[in-house]
């Protein structure tokens, strides 16, 4: 299976973390990655994500939406025996002001197995990119 992961501590409070995480109508002001994320956000339901580099919109189905803590999304590409991705955002609080951003993806399906080092480098830094990017939108209203 292949996979990335990213984390980054954010100096704010877990609930903090998660309203400007799922703040998706403004990810357009902040986030160069994902133009466009527009779902009910009820388990089962599909998203609709334009992501910015790839120049497409992608309709993948929340897996899990737990207020605070979770939110976890899968697409795929023909179907999941073909290649599925798994996308995960995951909170922990570290203290009071504090919360760690846990940020990844997972791949499976027999066309995973032919995505490059050079993509998963590329998805891993994006993935980064974000977390920087929400840590400043976070940290600079405080």
């Amino acid at each position: 299976m292949k996979q990335y992961h990213t984390s980054i501590t954010i100096n704010a409070h877990l609930e903090e973390v998660w309203t400007a995480l799922t703040d998706f109508k403004n990810y357009p002001e902040w986030n160069p990655i994902v133009g466009k994320l527009e779902s009910e956000m009820k388990e089962g339901s599909k998203i609709a994500t334009f992501i910015v580099p790839l120049r497409n919109t992608y309709f993948p189905v929340l897996l899990s939406y737990k207020e605070n803590q979770e939110l976890v999304w899968q697409g795929t590409k023909g179907s999941k025996f073909l290649v599925a991705a798994k996308h995960y955002y995951r909170l922990n609080a570290i203290s009071e002001n504090q919360t760690e951003l846990l940020h990844g993806e997972y791949f499976s399906g027999i066309l995973s197995n032919f995505l490059t080092k050079t993509f998963l480098s590329t998805m891993q830094a994006a993935f980064e990119q974000h977390n920087v990017l929400l840590k400043k939108r976070i940290e600079k209203n405080k």
